[in-house]
């Protein structure tokens, strides 16, 4: 039995026990009794499953929150839409291998018949709160269909035509953007950011999208490879860039630049996102996204960005792995941080808060994973100085001056965030 369990139980005996000389006992301590020394541990665990659910409703601080009765035997209920969940799970590994496209195809399964089960928002977001409380419990495709249901019911709740441009750094990725059986650290990541685009935007007719790779000087062609890809699939709204190109058309966005040589992914992001603006849709708000080539970040959540961004006064979102919500993967499954770099981001983000105050409460800054409304790109890319790894804060901190405002102005979105590290430049960076 449950050591928890076990001990409630240990609380109804000393009630039953000591009940005619207590002074100040509940007037529901009898029912709550009652109810404890009825309930079985398998009831129990289901019961503690829904529990996230209410402390949302709950204003008070941590240990004065009030349950009723009446709401926990609801959750003790059978639910049949769990256990068709875990039927549909059990066999699957703790984790996720980015190179084995057969694992994404099982996350958009897994998302699809969540939607099938949960079609209210209230009762999804209590699924994906019971199994990040205990992540480690539950397999990594799971933590990442949910996120991508979430994700897919978000874009359909929006309230206005969208067209959201994705932009996509490239520097040495002439292995992962090969499939799994051309190189061991194969991705496909091109493809398969096409494929993870349309399940999100399948059936949505008032919101397209479009796909931008940006070749950040790569000595080994990356971008080539890139225009190679597209060329043989067709894709109609998918496009390669070249850093180099802006450098010798001494774009606004990179004058700052003598040869390719003086960016590291900032330069890249940076021209992507200028050259997508350049022009406004008609009729439709026009959102960026930037991301990373590798699949550590399933761009199927963006719709969690966009939400956030229905708000006027948010003018970016970023996902972030380190919030409540957020779920860190390994290559051993949804492990979290190891203990040093806990430390380190912890200590990072209290310089960030003494340092970069108009940031506010923002901790993941360096995620690959952000959305601005194309209005304030427009006021802000010019002014950058930062091409480097560390464009990000530059970016974020310009969008807060720019606005005025402090606490609305960055939304966050929790995400599922998998390690993809064989073939990763960031390590190499200086930072």
């Amino acid at each position: 039995m449950d050591s928890y369990l076990k001990m409630m139980k240990h609380m109804a005996d000393l009630y039953r026990q000591y009940e005619i000389q207590m002074m100040a006992s509940a007037d529901d301590a009898a029912d709550f009794a009652a109810f404890i020394e009825d309930i079985d541990e398998a009831r129990f665990q289901q019961m503690m499953a829904g529990i996230p659910k209410l402390f949302k409703r709950v204003k008070d601080p941590l240990f004065r929150y009030q349950f009723g009765l009446k709401e926990l035997i609801r959750l003790t209920e059978p639910d049949s839409r769990w256990t068709e969940v875990l039927r549909h799970t059990k066999d699957m590994p703790p984790h996720m291998h980015l190179t084995d496209p057969g694992c994404e195809r099982q996350a958009f399964d897994t998302a699809t018949l969540l939607l099938d089960l949960y079609q209210h928002e209230d009762a999804l977001r209590a699924v994906d709160a019971h199994i990040v409380m205990e992540q480690q419990k539950y397999p990594v495709i799971l933590h990442l269909a949910a996120k991508l249901a979430l994700s897919k019911m978000s874009l359909k709740s929006l309230s206005t035509p969208l067209v959201t441009s994705f932009v996509v750094a490239m520097f040495k990725e002439q292995n992962r953007i090969r499939t799994r059986e051309e190189h061991p650290a194969g991705e496909d990541f091109l493809r398969r950011k096409v494929i993870q685009l349309e399940w999100l935007f399948d059936g949505d007719p008032d919101r397209s999208w479009e796909l931008v790779f940006v070749d950040d000087g790569c000595p080994e062609k990356s971008g080539e490879l890139a225009q190679r890809i597209i060329q043989r699939e067709g894709y109609a709204n998918v496009r390669t860039l070249f850093l180099d190109d802006a450098i010798k058309e001494r774009s606004p966005v990179a004058k700052s630049l003598n040869s390719t040589d003086d960016s590291q992914k900032g330069g890249a992001i940076q021209y992507g996102m200028w050259s997508v603006i350049r022009e406004q849709p008609a009729n439709a708000r026009h959102i960026v996204i930037y991301t990373d080539s590798d699949l550590s970040t399933n761009i199927a959540q963006a719709g969690l960005l966009l939400l956030q961004l229905e708000d006027k006064n948010t003018m970016c979102a970023i996902g972030t792995r380190y919030d409540a919500g957020g779920v860190y993967c390994t290559p051993e499954g949804a492990r979290g941080l190891t203990p040093y770099d806990h430390k380190m981001i912890v200590f990072r983000h209290f310089i960030r808060t003494k340092l970069l105050s108009q940031l506010g409460a923002v901790v993941d800054t360096q995620c690959g994973f952000k959305a601005f409304k194309a209005e304030v790109l427009k006021k802000v890319l010019e002014r950058m100085t930062d091409k480097r790894f560390s464009f990000d804060m530059e970016l974020l901190l310009l969008t807060a001056i720019h606005s005025g405002r402090k606490n609305d102005v960055v939304g966050k979105a929790p995400i599922v965030w998998i390690e993809s590290n064989e073939e990763s430049n960031f390590y190499s960076a200086e930072l």
